[in-house]
């Protein structure tokens, strides 16, 4: 079976037919909706986010009608499938022999994870071509904003630019030791003077990986390094750099970011609707994502302690994350409420 499918298997399997199957697409492919920030917290697929981006719907498509004639699922509803009660247990072991790589961690380095693969690549690149006083070579990245920052790297590091490789070299060797994944998955990538990186999909078949799984492995290399960089900046002189105006200790987006100002400055719901000329509904999507970002943001300023007790007792005693199926069962609680008390406690419950 290939990895990709063990990969959405895993995600319906965590769903329970509780989310369309495109569901799982915005998460592979990293949307940054308030939806797909829930789900991913909600169903615990943090890990997965952003790990495919360039996934499409009709190759979605492919795999589901693919399970679904093999018998792997049962379709429920319009695009809504749940696993084959009578396949649930060869797919929990199967799981258990497929796991997702170590270090993973798309959710919290999603928005880190290219910048550092442009600039480590381009910058070994460069050294290599500069430890031969050589200048003749074509970038392998051409984004702009990755080349502007090697050229401010380059003036602001106190090294030899002849000398630079042996350091990157140094810092890249002490960074993998000990990782579980093997770093040929990493290294087969990488453009030097004499040797020509691979694509993804080159290096997966010279590797003889699945596709899928290469991917993942790749993504869980890097995940691992900037972890290892953030927790140890001074020991990695070189490689520090590549994170350097990337780390950020809270991810929100844009508009959510600008609703957590108001916020932090007092504004109610009300007034922040009010401010920002945007629907409620949309301020209370921002809300929910800031919740999930921010551990020390005040829950019992939205739903009281009573609500929040019988939310949470609903939701274990219905074993659901449906909020129509919740709501049901709570004719004084709000929509709102629910999702806050799901946002705040939802991967534990």
């Amino acid at each position: 079976m290939s990895f990709m499918k063990i990969i959405i298997l895993n995600c319906l399997y965590k769903m329970n037919g509780e989310r369309t199957v495109y569901s799982i697409l915005h998460i592979l492919n990293g949307k940054k909706s308030s939806q797909t920030i829930q789900d991913i917290h909600i169903f615990q697929l943090t890990s997965l986010f952003q790990s495919f981006p360039t996934l499409t719907r009709e190759q979605l498509d492919d795999v589901i009608y693919t399970l679904y004639k093999e018998k792997w699922i049962v379709k429920v509803g319009d695009n809504h499938y749940i696993i084959n009660d009578a396949r649930k247990l060869e797919l929990e072991n199967l799981l258990k022999m497929n796991p997702l790589p170590n270090y993973l961690n798309g959710w919290r380095f999603h928005a880190v994870t290219e910048p550092f693969w442009q600039r480590m690549s381009l910058l070994v690149q460069v050294a290599s071509h500069l430890s031969e006083n050589s200048i003749r070579y074509i970038p392998v990245q051409r984004n702009p904003v990755t080349q502007l920052w090697l050229k401010d790297t380059l003036h602001s590091i106190s090294v030899e630019r002849s000398e630079i490789h042996k350091y990157l070299y140094k810092d890249i060797v002490k960074c993998l030791d000990g990782i579980e994944i093997d770093p040929v998955i990493l290294t087969h990538r990488l453009t030097g003077i004499r040797e020509i990186g691979l694509t993804a999909d080159q290096a997966a078949l010279e590797l003889k990986i699945d596709p899928a799984r290469y991917q993942l492995s790749f993504i869980s290399i890097l995940h691992y390094m900037i972890d290892t960089i953030i927790s140890n900046e001074k020991e990695y002189p070189l490689l520090c750099h590549m994170i350097q105006g990337s780390k950020r200790n809270i991810t929100l987006t844009a508009s959510t970011a600008k609703t957590y100002t108001l916020i932090q400055k007092g504004y109610n719901i009300e007034e922040i609707v009010h401010l920002r000329n945007l629907k409620q509904s949309t301020i209370e999507d921002h809300i929910i994502e800031i919740l999930l970002n921010v551990p020390e943001f005040p829950v019992h300023s939205l739903v009281s302690k009573e609500k929040i007790i019988r939310i949470k007792n609903t939701i274990e005693q219905l074993s659901s994350k449906s909020l129509k199926v919740i709501k049901e069962q709570l004719v004084d609680v709000s929509y709102f409420e629910i999702r806050v008390v799901m946002a705040r406690y939802g991967e534990s419950s």
